[in-house]
């Protein structure tokens, strides 16, 4: 069967056409070779990620066993947001049906998996050869965590276990706890076998005592953070000295349990979206920040992309002077241009250049 033109609307958005045929030979598995694009289309999975996107894709081969779907997704506005609290634990009921018909046992049997590794169904499902284009706003938020990637990759094989080719590649971020601001200097978001983002990124300051390293990493359901030093510290101890400064053993009951709450809100058994967060999201921006500098002045800023290809920032700070407008413009093939203008008249502009090795 041979369709022209199919088209519709996605529940979450987006509009969706279809062209190409389909077999409708059942001892075959109703082979297809079918054209879709989606356009404004919007994605969630219910627990961690956004995504605003769009595409052209091809499904081929038999529907009922093993169809490929390839092509190219291009992701817009993408958020990632990280449980600020883990659900709590649920214990499995064992429950037996004692005296159960034939009807509900047959059932029961039907509906369980086959254990069999001879099955000859064990290779069906559905294969993806799919490539996901994000040159910018991939937003992680949750947990202090505020971030922006982009990049490309390839996910190939089973979509119940998928393996991804390239990763999605850290443009500006920080992690905030407490107090203490700090910047990430690298970070990656890949996939591990399944189709929940796995995080790995790191952040690096220096205190007065000791150069400490905070990685997080993990499935984005839930990330570990982990802490180490030069000299090699224990990790409450690094925190410590990471957010006051100063040892464990000197730290008051109120810093001791400041301490605590911040653990904690790592660790997902505690915590809330953050002031800024919740004002970054009322104002409409992509990234607002405070900032403070070692003279103790005090700056904010916000960001906002026009378009794709366009970012702008504007900043103030408390002193006379301080203030300025920056945009950055994608021209593409690496190459981006800058402008920025500050409150006292004086502009500069730049051209730059960046390549993966």
């Amino acid at each position: 069967a041979r369709i022209n033109r199919l088209t519709g609307t996605l529940s979450t958005k987006g509009n969706l056409s279809a062209s190409g045929t389909v077999g409708i030979v059942p001892a075959q598995g109703f082979p297809a070779d079918l054209s879709i694009k989606l356009t404004d289309g919007r994605y969630t999975d219910g627990r961690v990620v956004t995504a605003n996107l769009g595409g052209d894709l091809t499904i081929k081969g038999p529907l009922v066993s093993a169809p490929v779907i390839a092509g190219t997704i291009n992701l817009a506005r993408t958020v990632i947001t990280v449980p600020e609290k883990l659900p709590g634990s649920l214990s499995a009921l064992d429950v037996k049906h004692k005296n159960a018909p034939a009807s509900v046992r047959a059932q029961d049997k039907a509906l369980r998996p086959a254990t069999s590794s001879g099955s000859s169904n064990s290779g069906s499902g559905l294969t993806l050869d799919v490539t996901v284009n994000a040159p910018n706003q991939i937003f992680i938020q949750g947990r202090g965590v505020d971030a922006e990637l982009g990049g490309s990759l390839k996910l190939t094989g089973p979509a119940s276990s998928p393996q991804a080719v390239g990763t999605f590649t850290l443009q500006r971020g920080r992690l905030t706890i407490l107090s203490k601001r700090l910047t990430f200097t690298e970070g990656t978001i890949g996939f591990q076998g399944s189709l929940v983002p796995y995080l790995n990124m790191t952040a690096t300051t220096t205190t007065s005592s000791a150069t400490v390293t905070i990685v997080v990493s993990g499935e984005a359901t839930d990330p570990k953070f982990t802490f180490s030093s030069v000299p090699a510290l224990p990790q409450d101890e690094v925190l410590a000295q990471l957010i006051f400064g100063q040892s464990m053993s000197k730290l008051s009951p109120l810093q001791i349990a400041q301490l605590a709450s911040a653990a904690a809100q790592l660790a997902g058994v505690g915590g809330s979206t953050s002031l800024l967060e919740n004002l970054q999201s009322a104002i409409g921006v992509d990234d607002l920040d405070v900032t403070t500098d070692e003279k103790g002045g005090t700056a904010v800023s916000a960001g906002k992309y026009l378009n794709d290809r366009t970012y702008v920032t504007i900043q103030k700070g408390d002193k006379p002077g301080s203030g300025k407008a920056t945009i950055d413009l994608n021209v593409g093939r690496g190459v981006k241009l800058r402008g920025e203008a500050n409150d006292a008249g004086e502009a500069k502009g730049g051209v730059f250049y960046e390549r993966e090795y």
